[in-house]
């Protein structure tokens, strides 16, 4: 009866606005320990879990208790979740088999169209790809997603609670909901997942494994700066059909020559693999401005003459073409699934996140398409990519008190496409690797934050350092640029005041920059520790006030 009792306060506190009699007058309250999993961490336990949950939803909902111990779930069909439901599993451990093989999909409790459901505790394990270790027993594009609720055009998800949850390798999103919409539309009309909430979970290692950009580009090009075992990794995971061979540059000549009948080369190309000629640099992308069967000739820019070459290619001299597909399309192993992040939270309406630790191979947590969010008192640990992800035409949105430790991952900070009254006070973010990216906001305050060398993709370093496909040198980004992701796109109100930014060695010389089309652009009383840095504001932006930064200067 204790837990029975527990139960409906959590429900009723989770949902104030749902009464206790939305439950049965008598709840179905069942332990998996009745249904006799084995609990040995090696049988397969899915008989046992399917049985109670089934038995709980015929009943109309209910409470579980998963006692503790040791489950393994073999991944061969997914355990149906219902509404009216609370599950207790503190101190149970549930272990994902030690291989999957490849593009393998697993979606452990599953449910679509979902009102006040509760999971409290439980620990998931699972063997995520690792990078570092020349061993591993799952791919990169494995997808195991633990808890997953979806939500129909016609149908209603309301009243989640997700907290005291525990993950170590899980390869997917523990937490993932989503309402109905339609990917990569902005205007049609969505069916908000409503009121979710994740508190006080601790989700490490956790989400699907990304590559990050230029990752396996860099190790083919510049082999010398990796192990062996590394090299041949990266070949093995690459766009191999992007890679061609046969190459003969003469000196004095202005062609590339190759076999080039079957699948013509149109775009750019970079060069690798030998000698090259005095003028080509080797990494650096090059525009194809002439395509025959033959041979293609190139330029430094898309308009630009066509380059003669000083000097011959070696005999193993190879190119590969469509260079931003090579270095930017391949963040993500080929076959990938969708949804990133260990908590990932689609067309959500009042989404509260609290009190959680993340870190992840990939991104660490994805809101996108959200509404009436608070993200407050979270640590994220590290991340292989994005740290911090408020996506795509999210609205009204509150990220205060988190400390968020890029590790060099990508961008530290992500607030994508045309997101909407957004307040970020009161944050550290450290440790990025391509800075803050605030694309085309409207309404946004970032104020009273720590910015602490977020741009280390710019050390000189091949283990920490991107190289740039652009020049073959190596990246550099400011600590925060606003962008656009419509050609004639504006965004403003911005302001942006009282944070300090203390920028790594490696940072641009800018340490803010503004895209073209701003309005009431105001940046106040910010603060760069070290050497000074510029803020550099496209000329168009309207309603500038720039006043009282120190260590920050206008070009």
């Amino acid at each position: 009866m204790l837990y029975v009792s527990i139960a409906f306060f959590l429900l009723h506190f989770a949902c104030p606005d749902v009464g206790v009699p939305t439950l049965q007058a008598k709840p179905t309250s069942v332990s998996l320990a009745d249904y006799q999993p084995v609990a040995d961490g090696t049988t397969d336990d899915t008989p046992a879990l399917l049985a109670c949950f089934r038995a709980v939803g015929e009943a109309g909902g209910g409470v579980i208790t998963i006692p503790p111990g040791d489950y393994f779930y073999a991944g061969t069909e997914s355990i149906p979740l219902c509404s009216d439901l609370t599950v207790f599993a503190y101190g149970a451990r549930f272990h994902l088999p030690k291989t999957l093989g490849d593009r393998a999909r697993i979606r452990m409790f599953s449910g679509q169209n979902i009102s006040r459901f509760s999971w409290l505790g439980g620990e998931f394990c699972g063997n995520c790809f690792d990078p570092a270790r020349q061993d591993n027993s799952w791919e990169p594009n494995v997808d195991t997603r633990i808890l997953e609720i979806t939500t129909s055009p016609e149908g209603k998800t309301s009243d989640l609670l997700f907290r005291d949850i525990r993950s170590d390798g899980v390869a997917g999103g523990v937490v993932f909901v989503t309402g109905a919409s339609k990917p990569n539309s902005e205007s049609e009309t969505i069916t908000f997942a409503e009121r979710v909430s994740v508190k006080d979970c601790v989700l490490l290692r956790t989400g699907p494994f990304m590559w990050d950009y230029g990752y396996l580009w860099q190790q083919i090009i510049w082999p010398e700066d990796y192990e062996p075992w590394e090299v041949e990794r990266a070949y093995r995971y690459f766009r191999n059909d992007l890679i061609r061979e046969n190459i003969v540059i003469a000196n004095g000549d202005d062609r590339v020559q190759l076999e080039n009948e079957k699948k013509p080369i149109s775009k750019t190309v970079c060069f690798f693999g030998d000698t090259l000629p005095k003028n080509v640099v080797r990494g650096r992308q090059y525009f194809v401005v002439e395509s025959t069967s033959t041979h293609v000739k190139i330029s430094e820019s898309p308009d630009g003459p066509v380059l003669k070459f000083d000097g011959e290619a070696g005999a193993k001299t190879k190119l590969i073409y469509d260079v931003f597909q090579a270095f930017h399309h391949l963040f993500a192993p080929i076959g990938w699934g969708r949804g990133k992040g260990a908590v990932d939270l689609e067309s959500c309406s009042g989404v509260n996140m609290s009190g959680c630790q993340l870190s992840a191979a990939g991104d660490t947590m994805h809101i996108r398409r959200c509404e009436n969010v608070v993200f407050s008192g979270n640590q994220i640990l590290g991340s292989r990519m994005g740290a911090f992800f408020i996506a795509e035409f999210c609205k009204n949105v509150t990220v205060t008190g988190n400390t968020v430790d890029g590790t060099n991952g990508s961008r530290v900070m992500s607030v994508e496409k045309s997101t909407e009254d957004i307040t970020i006070i009161g944050n550290t973010f450290r440790n990025g690797g391509r800075g803050s990216w605030i694309n085309q906001p409207k309404n946004l305050v970032l104020k009273g934050n720590v910015f602490i060398d977020n741009t280390t993709k710019g050390e000189k370093d091949p283990r920490r350092g991107r190289r740039d496909f652009r020049t073959g040198g190596w990246e550099a980004y400011p600590e925060v640029y606003f962008t656009l992701h419509q050609p004639d796109g504006k965004y403003g109100p911005v302001i942006v005041s009282d944070n300090i930014f203390q920028p790594g060695e490696s940072c641009s010389p800018q340490a803010m920059t503004f895209a073209p089309n701003g309005t009431h652009i105001h940046v106040r009383n910010n603060i760069c520790i070290g050497e000074e840095r510029q803020i550099n504001i496209a000329s168009d932006c309207s309603d500038v006030i720039v006043e009282g930064n120190k260590g920050l200067v206008i070009p």
